[in-house]
């Protein structure tokens, strides 16, 4: 799929994402709810295990992994300084702040606008950044910070159902399952794996849609958001800051390959609204800061391949 195919099909599906919602209200978050569950359960396990098997880790993608995670420590702990110290946003709305800086959409966006932008090759390293970097931040660190910035004291913070929700993750095992066995998946089963990446952009960004709709309903601004400070703060933080410690750390020593390259400036992603809504957090900065950052980085890389 091309850039501009890609973007066409991204802002098509959002789009009926939101009609969805406003027909069928709760049958299309239901709906929302048992694709994504079909995808986590059932299409995406086998996806990331055919295309890990063919990824050889070595010392350049652990010290890839190893720069995300101290990365998105920075800018989670800028996040938490802007949010509270200078801004002085109340507790959910610092939570909400943080979760949209910290949790990036390099599943349902990162993987096809990788495959698009660099080609096949990209995907290997992008994968792996999304599986063992976005995944643990939002069953481990994400649930983490739900529960420290929710306006109920105590909500939410069991750390065993965190635990169990990080251990039932099926994405993190099958790709350590292709990182372990030995085994190289055939060519066949690559292209395969390929073509479903590529599909699942616009059922992803339907959910998208649906859920947007969704707050929308509980007053939450959704199209078009306003520019407000605490999204500002997010675009500076998840689009300049983040990437360029990583592009910065990449060119000094680490030499990371394209596609985590690119998976570092992946917008804010859906799941933040998830562990939003689970501990009570303010959803504006969220919302506002999935549509802004998706648009600011698509029309980005529209502008960049058209030079």
């Amino acid at each position: 799929m091309s850039l501009p195919l890609l973007v066409v099909t991204m802002v098509l599906a959002v789009g009926g994402g939101l009609l969805a919602e406003r027909r069928w209200h709760e049958g299309a978050v239901a709906a929302s709810q048992g694709a994504m569950r079909l995808m986590l359960l059932w299409v995406l396990p086998p996806v990331y295990l055919v295309l890990v098997s063919r990824l050889h880790l070595d010392a350049t993608l652990l010290s890839g992994i190893a720069a995300a995670y101290v990365v998105l420590g920075i800018v989670g702990v800028l996040a938490w300084l802007a949010a509270e110290r200078w801004l002085r946003l109340p507790r959910a709305t610092v939570g909400g702040v943080v979760l949209a800086v910290i949790l990036a959409n390099t599943g349902y966006f990162g993987l096809p606008f990788s495959q698009a932008v660099l080609g096949h090759d990209a995907l290997g390293p992008a994968i792996a950044w999304d599986s063992f970097v976005s995944g643990p931040m939002f069953f481990g660190i994400a649930f983490a910070v739900g529960a420290a910035c929710s306006p109920d004291v105590g909500a939410g913070a069991d750390g065993e159902s965190r635990l169990g929700a990080f251990l039932r993750n099926p994405l993190l095992w099958a790709a350590i399952l292709g990182l372990a066995v030995p085994w190289d998946a055939p060519e066949w089963a690559a292209d395969v794996a390929r073509v479903i990446v590529v599909a699942l952009l616009p059922v992803g960004f339907l959910v998208v849609g649906i859920q947007l709709g969704r707050e929308a309903e509980d007053g939450v601004p959704v199209l078009p958001p306003p520019l407000t400070r605490p999204i500002v703060v997010v675009i500076v933080l998840r689009l300049l800051v983040a990437p360029a410690i990583v592009v910065g750390a990449s060119a000094a020593l680490l030499d990371l390959p394209d596609g985590m390259l690119l998976q570092a400036v992946a917008p804010t992603g859906l799941n933040g609204m998830l562990v939003a809504h689970r501990f009570g957090l303010d959803l504006r900065p969220i919302a506002g800061a999935i549509v802004w950052t998706t648009a600011i980085v698509t029309v980005g890389a529209l502008v960049a391949t058209a030079l």
